[in-house]
């Protein structure tokens, strides 16, 4: 058993409040070469049964089940998706232990409240945006501000179709930390470095760098089409 009872009545008590809709956890993973697709299994499991009618757990290894970790665009072991009724292109990759524990509860409540925890003008101004963006955002289990930067992320993710959100965990992943010289986190980089800033950033500051990444992207591509 990986949480304590402590945890399980304190995660039941915000599961029954909170959790409006149904929740699909899509895991996945394999049983050889990943050190940790065996505890994330576990830890989804014992969330998922605290409540079995809202939140379902499927669990897929990409090497057999190809076709579906191709469906969602899948990696690297384990990958976790958080999806309501659609695919909001959420998607947690490595084990959400420590203090990434809350990100996952408040990725999979926000989920299944169906709408974003954000201002409406922040909702407004994600409308213009019709773009493929993805929100690459580095963590680590033992730092306090990561859980925040992650769920704005998925809000974000939430609120527009074109944005996806991907949290990684920087020690599982070294080679994407290297990759994108992450040093400190949380560290945050929009369509594989076309824009990249490190903190928890509030809402209006994450916004301006979404949108200036999409900006630059149009003129890529207009630049592309000259």
């Amino acid at each position: 058993m990986l949480l304590s009872l402590e945890v399980r009545s304190q995660l039941r008590d915000i599961l029954s409040k909170e959790l409006e809709n149904k929740v699909k956890l899509k895991l996945f993973s394999q049983a050889i070469g990943c050190e940790t697709c065996q505890v994330a299994e576990e830890l989804l499991k014992e969330v998922s049964q605290i409540e079995p009618e809202k939140i379902e757990l499927e669990v897929y290894s990409p090497l057999i089940e190809r076709d579906v970790a191709q469906a969602y665009a899948i990696e690297r072991v384990p990958t976790i998706v958080i999806e309501g009724e659609k695919d909001y292109g959420i998607r947690y990759i490595g084990l959400p232990a420590g203090l990434e524990f809350s990100t996952l509860v408040q990725g999979i409540l926000q989920v299944s409240k169906r709408a974003p925890r954000l201002s409406e003008k922040t909702v407004e101004m994600l409308k213009s945006i019709d773009k493929p963006l993805e929100i690459m955002v580095f963590v680590t289990t033992s730092c306090g501000y990561c859980p925040s930067a992650a769920i704005t992320a998925m809000n974000f993710a939430i609120a527009s179709d074109y944005i996806k959100a991907l949290v990684v965990d920087a020690s599982e992943n070294p080679d994407l930390a290297e990759r994108f010289q992450v040093v400190g986190v949380p560290k945050i980089v929009i369509n594989r470095g076309l824009v990249e800033f490190v903190g928890a950033q509030p809402e209006s500051a994450f916004l301006g760098y979404i949108i200036s990444a999409y900006e630059k992207l149009k003129r890529e591509e207009n630049n592309g089409q000259a």
